[in-house]
C-alpha cells in the first residue's frame, strides 16, 4: 500500500469524521457550512481514485449544501430546487457512465435529498437508511475504504434510530392498545 494511497483515504475519511460528528455542533448553519467542506474534500477524494460519478455527486452535493444553508431565504425555498438536484444526479450518473456501478452514488444521493426536503422525520430516518447501502456497495467497489467504513457506522446510526424512533415507538403503542383492550374486556 503506498503512500499516496493512505493520503487519499485520509483525504476521504477526513471529512466524513466531520460530516459523521457536525450534528453535535448544534448549530444548523455551522453545520451545513462544515457539509460544504466535507463536499469539497470528497470531491478531491473521489477524482483521486478516478471515481467520477463520486466526483460528480459532490458537485451537485455543493449545489444541495448551498440551497439548504439559504433554505430560509424567498429564492431557496421552492420545491423545484429538489426536482432540479434530482435530475443533475440522474444526469451526473449519465455523465458519468461506467456501468451500473455508476448509478450507486445518484441513488444513494436522490433518496438522502428526498429525505432532506420532506418533513415528516420517520420518513426522513428511512430514506436515510435506505440511502446507505448503495454508498457502501460504491465505496468498496472503487476502493474508497475510509468513505465505506465511515458509511457503515452511519449505516448502523441510521438501523437505530429507526429501531429507536419508528419501530420501539410503534411496539409500545401496539402494546399500549393490546393492554386497553384487555382492560375494556374485564
Amino acid at each position: 500500500m503506498s503512500l499516496g494511497f493512505i493520503l487519499i483515504q485520509l483525504l476521504g475519511l477526513v471529512p466524513s469524521v466531520i460530516a459523521f460528528t457536525s450534528l453535535h455542533t448544534g448549530n444548523r448553519k455551522r453545520i451545513l457550512a462544515l457539509m460544504l467542506f466535507c463536499n469539497i474534500m470528497w470531491l478531491a477524494h473521489y477524482m483521486l481514485l478516478n471515481a467520477y460519478a463520486g466526483v460528480m455527486i459532490n458537485v451537485v452535493g455543493l449545489l444541495r449544501a448551498v440551497l439548504c444553508y439559504n433554505n430560509d431565504k424567498k429564492w431557496a425555498e421552492s420545491n423545484g430546487w429538489e426536482l432540479l438536484l434530482i435530475l443533475l444526479y440522474i444526469g451526473g450518473a449519465v455523465l458519468t457512465w461506467e456501468g451500473p456501478l455508476s448509478a450507486l452514488p445518484a441513488i444513494s444521493m436522490i433518496l438522502s435529498t428526498i429525505g432532506l426536503w420532506t418533513h415528516d422525520m420517520r420518513k426522513t430516518r428511512i430514506l436515510f437508511l435506505l440511502n446507505s447501502p448503495p454508498l457502501i456497495l460504491y465505496n468498496i467497489m472503487i476502493h474508497s475504504y475510509s468513505c465505506f467504513f465511515i458509511e457503515c457506522c452511519a449505516f448502523i446510526s441510521y438501523i437505530i434510530a429507526v429501531y429507536r424512533f419508528d419501530v420501539k415507538k410503534y411496539k409500545v403503542k401496539a402494546l399500549a392498545k393490546q393492554k386497553d383492550e384487555i382492560l375494556m374486556e374485564d
